[in-house]
């Protein structure tokens, strides 16, 4: 039997403003359907918000290109980090001027296909 190791591909700091151009002729999402739960944000003092997210169906680059992208269009959003794991819940990290809605956040990861992760 063949021990298999998955380890997460950091994919450090995908543009928040790709092309929307891209994704839609990218064809099909690869998101699951799971259950959706945001992380609390977490201020810092010169009013910069960190927030990590859990998502669900990430399996490439192009999946995490379409997050961040959606992710990308909120008000606010200086920043989108995300460690991929394939075939298991990738982390997205959101750097913005203001904390973010969570809906909104949801809403946005919903239009690119996929879904927040439980806990």
């Amino acid at each position: 039997m063949t021990d298999t190791v998955r380890t997460p591909m950091d994919l450090t700091d995908i543009s928040a403003t790709a092309s929307s151009d891209a994704n839609a002729s990218s064809g099909g999402s690869c998101g699951c359907c799971a259950p959706q739960q945001s992380a609390a944000a977490q201020p810092t003092n010169e009013g910069t918000v960190f927030a990590d997210y859990s998502v669900t169906g990430l399996t490439c680059g192009s999946c995490a290109g379409r997050v961040s992208s959606a992710i990308g269009e909120l008000d606010g959003v200086e920043n989108v980090r995300i460690a991929v794991v394939p075939g298991g819940i990738s982390t997205v990290s959101v750097t913005s001027g203001r904390p973010l809605e969570a809906s909104s956040v949801q809403d946005a990861v919903e239009k690119a296909g996929y879904q927040l992760a439980t806990a």
